[in-house]
């Protein structure tokens, strides 16, 4: 009963505290302005009204602080309901739901780029909650043009500091607009020593997190992800086979790989088209390393590798070609 009975005072207060915290941002020293209105004699007494109505002034700048974080607090936890209105959610699935093929559909209403926009202004909604936030803070104490020359410092110290981070900010942020990946594209990347190929999950400004093929999740910074294969942007995937043999096996070998090639769709049924017999390293030696390019689908790699393999050292056997191995006698 009480607390209903106090709450107009609680609304005064919160809006007296409002107007005072806008106005202490916008004005750069209220205390000194209003202290100014005062009719004074002496600078002593002017300088003692600037202090007491400072004094009256940071009870209003702390709740005004406090309110401007609530609400950068209830934007951050709101963020993906703001993004989906941006994006204009509601519409957008009136429109997926007619008769539209999704390969019609304009890019922003197929469901992966929507999901991605979508996490990325969220990151950016709630990046800018903050900023604000912080902002508006710091304007109660300092002023405009001090306040400017902070941030243009932090802003100068931190592009080095802070090099990579934003070099993960600009690289997302380039996402955005080239469209190079979405979530749920089948990605292959360069992790250390090893190729991984996995899921997107997720997308932000900063990171991915993709879940790999063998089930761990990995979050990527956009600065590291230089180079990476988009397995969903297209039809076919190229599989390369390789088999070392001794040097004068390779023109029997190659002629071998080139009369079957018009065949070998039929030979290893995951092939699209026929393969072709090429040298990745350009070696000479007493052993050298035939390579057998081909392409499938997606998701049929490895089944394509064994195939081939399968495939090719049946017909080499029948021709009496052995495999070797470098620095042996035969695989």
């Amino acid at each position: 009963m009480l607390l209903l009975l106090l709450s107009p005072i609680w609304l005064a207060v919160l809006m007296v505290s409002l107007l005072v915290g806008l106005a202490e941002f916008a004005e750069g020293d209220l205390a000194a302005i209003l202290a100014a209105a005062i009719a004074t004699d002496s600078i002593e007494s002017g300088q003692l009204s600037v202090l007491a109505v400072r004094v009256l002034l940071f009870p209003f700048q702390l709740i005004f602080i406090g309110l401007v974080v609530t609400a950068a607090l209830w934007v951050f936890r709101r963020r993906d309901r703001f993004g989906n209105w941006v994006l204009g959610d509601s519409m957008a699935e009136r429109i997926s739901s007619t008769d539209l093929v999704a390969g019609d559909r304009p890019p922003v209403l197929q469901p992966e780029r929507r999901r991605t926009l979508q996490q990325f202004l969220s990151s950016a909604i709630a990046f800018a909650a903050i900023f604000v936030a912080v902002l508006l803070g710091l304007g109660q104490f300092v002023e405009r043009g001090d306040l400017a020359v902070v941030v243009a410092a932090l802003t100068s110290s931190l592009t080095w500091g802070a090099r990579l981070p934003i070099s993960d900010y600009l690289g997302g942020i380039s996402n955005i607009f080239e469209n190079n990946l979405a979530v749920g594209d089948q990605i292959s990347y360069k992790q250390v020593d090893r190729t991984v190929s996995g899921l997107v999950e997720s997308v932000d400004l900063r990171f991915m997190s993709v879940r790999a093929d063998t089930g761990e999740l990995t979050s990527i910074p956009f600065g590291e992800l230089r180079v990476f294969r988009n397995l969903s942007r297209g039809e076919h995937i190229g599989v390369y086979a390789g088999f070392p043999i001794a040097a004068e096996d390779l023109s029997r070998a190659v002629d071998l790989l080139e009369d079957l090639a018009p065949q070998s769709m039929e030979l290893v049924p995951d092939l699209v088209e026929p393969w072709q017999p090429i040298s990745l390293e350009g070696e000479m030696g007493a052993i050298l390393d035939l390579h057998l390019f081909g392409k499938t689908t997606p998701n049929r790699e490895d089944d394509l590798q064994l195939a081939l393999h399968s495939v090719v050292q049946q017909k080499f056997a029948a021709e009496g070609i052995r495999l070797r191995v470098k620095g042996g006698d035969q695989s």
